[in-house]
């Protein structure tokens, strides 16, 4: 049995734009065409949903801060052979809690599986299960936090919105602090006295066009107030409890400094406490470029997959640190155990229809006319490897996949 991870499946702009037809309906499918036929060799996939489904009176997607898809995205994922989706992310809350609960409502209707975000009054189940090919696998996904912009600041799921989505720690809790590096704190303290209500994109554009990068590398070495024994308590039994209950637990946390090559310290918290619980895998994604992957134990861990779509002529891309590439996790299961994992590396790329995609390596390198431009990708791969394996890349150099 194959099981297959992905990354950040997002929903800016250009994504909708591109996949808008005459008639006013979307079709997605070409954001999945270059790795369909790489899933359609997998028994399970998995992906972080990082967008709700609010409908279209809650406005869809116009910045590449705040998201909100038609309902269609979901028969795209279906499609493409997508199996279950995380719904805990950041943003899960881009369209507030009513948009949370139809993206739920939405996803049940399509027939997509989905966990980590669960609707208002009902029992918070602690894992998703599925069995396939005879085996019980119990997919349990959490999120660092969110931003729900509307409320005026970090959208606190309390009260009669208790356990609506999974937390690995208090809203309250700073994300990045300390250890955070601004390269232009003058430009940002002056936007931030600036109100861009038309246009939340301005002030990344402002700064790229006068030379600055629009974003920066953040780290999430700041441990205080996110070591709470309720929120590490609580995700370590769902993991327990999964336990009894499957024969494979998979813990799939959205955490992580975005943009930062390396994990931090709270992401290590949170893979150790899983590990120390009992997760036959952790799968991690959040920040928005490919971290290491490594064996704990006999346990798989990646820190981060990287995006699966992120626009790469975003003013928020970062392309000298490879924000374009992402990569699939594949587990290898025998007499349900987890005996070989594997990863495909991913490029993000701009179809001629405007279209994001995510394109396997091995197949954009087919696709590649040029030796300066195959040179180009291999040159990307070996420096990718290095940072996921932590070696250096021996042999064949464009694989399907790479054993870790």
């Amino acid at each position: 049995m194959k099981i297959t991870f992905l990354g950040d499946i997002m929903a800016e702009p250009p994504v909708l734009k591109a996949a808008k037809k005459r008639d006013g309906s979307y079709d997605f499918r070409g954001v999945f065409k270059y790795v369909k036929p790489l899933l359609e060799e997998s028994d399970y996939v998995i992906g972080n949903l990082e967008t709700p489904l609010a409908g279209e009176k809650a406005g869809y997607s116009d910045t590449h801060l705040c998201f909100n898809a038609p309902d269609e995205y979901a028969d795209a994922l279906i499609d493409a052979g997508i199996d279950v989706v995380s719904t805990a992310n950041n943003h899960t809350f881009d369209r507030g809690y009513d948009g949370m609960e139809r993206t739920i409502l939405a996803l049940d209707e399509k027939g997509l599986a989905h966990t980590g975000s669960f609707l208002p009054g009902t029992e918070r189940p602690e894992a998703h299960y599925a069995e396939v090919d005879g085996t019980k696998i119990a997919v349990i996904a959490y999120t660092y936090g969110t931003n729900y912009e509307g409320s005026g600041g970090d959208c606190l799921a309390e009260g009669e919105y208790e356990g609506t989505v999974n937390l690995l720690c208090h809203q309250a809790a700073d994300t990045y602090l300390p250890g955070v590096y601004r390269g232009s704190d003058w430009v940002d303290n002056l936007f931030d006295k600036i109100n861009f209500v038309k246009d939340a994109n301005v002030p990344g554009k402002i700064k790229k066009a006068i030379g600055m990068t629009a974003t920066y590398s953040r780290h999430d070495d700041n441990l205080e107030g996110k070591t709470d024994t309720e929120y590490v308590q609580q995700f370590q039994d769902d993991i327990r409890k999964a336990k009894e209950k499957a024969d494979l637990v998979l813990f799939y946390p959205h955490v992580g400094g975005q943009f930062n090559e390396k994990p931090g310290a709270f992401s290590e918290y949170v893979v150790q406490k899983a590990v120390e619980a009992g997760a036959d895998a952790v799968i991690a994604h959040h920040s928005h470029i490919p971290q290491k992957s490594e064996w704990v134990g006999d346990v798989p861990v990646s820190y981060c997959l990287g995006n699966f779509n992120m626009n790469p002529r975003s003013y928020l891309a970062m392309p000298e640190i490879l924000t374009d590439y992402g990569y699939a996790m594949h587990l290898y299961v025998e007499d349900k155990k987890i005996v070989k994992a594997t990863f495909s590396m991913m490029k993000n790329h701009v179809s001629r229809d405007g279209q994001i995609a995510s394109y396997p390596v091995d197949q954009l390198h087919k696709k590649l006319k040029t030796k300066k431009a195959k040179a180009a990708l291999e040159k990307d791969i070996q420096y990718l490897y290095a940072r996921i394996t932590g070696h250096k890349l021996k042999g064949e150099l464009i694989q399907k996949e790479y054993e870790l």
